[in-house]
């Protein structure tokens, strides 16, 4: 894994990916895994539970329990992370928003201003 050596002094100094990895729950590190690889595409809950050969409730709890998220607010948060990357270098919200995988850049405007995130470009 690749960790940029330089970060403005606004960002987290640990990735998203390092905070909700504490945990030993190795049901929970196989559907991260996915999710981690592939945060951009659409996930159904259905795909978390068999990756983790689990039902979908079960994979919801124990994701929740190891990490404190559910598996979608995980994704949300990785996009978000992502995105907030890539404006900081110059990326327009609308060029950003597609590159983490939305439509169009509604949701990450309103995502960055739950999370009080910069001024959209």
């Amino acid at each position: 894994m690749v960790v940029h050596a330089h970060r403005d002094g606004a960002a987290r100094q640990i990735s998203m990916m390092f905070r909700h990895r504490s945990h030993v729950d190795e049901t929970v590190h196989r559907v991260q895994d996915l999710i981690d690889t592939q945060f951009t595409e659409r996930l159904p809950l259905s795909l978390l539970a068999r990756t983790a050969s689990c039902s979908e409730r079960t994979v919801t709890r124990l994701f929740r329990d190891a990490t404190g998220l559910t598996p979608l607010a995980y994704q949300t948060a990785l996009r978000l992370e992502r995105a907030e990357h890539l404006i900081a270098q110059g990326a327009t919200t609308e060029t950003a928003a597609r590159d983490v995988g939305y439509e169009d850049a509604r949701m990450l405007r309103r995502l960055r201003a739950r999370t009080g995130a910069r001024a959209t470009r």
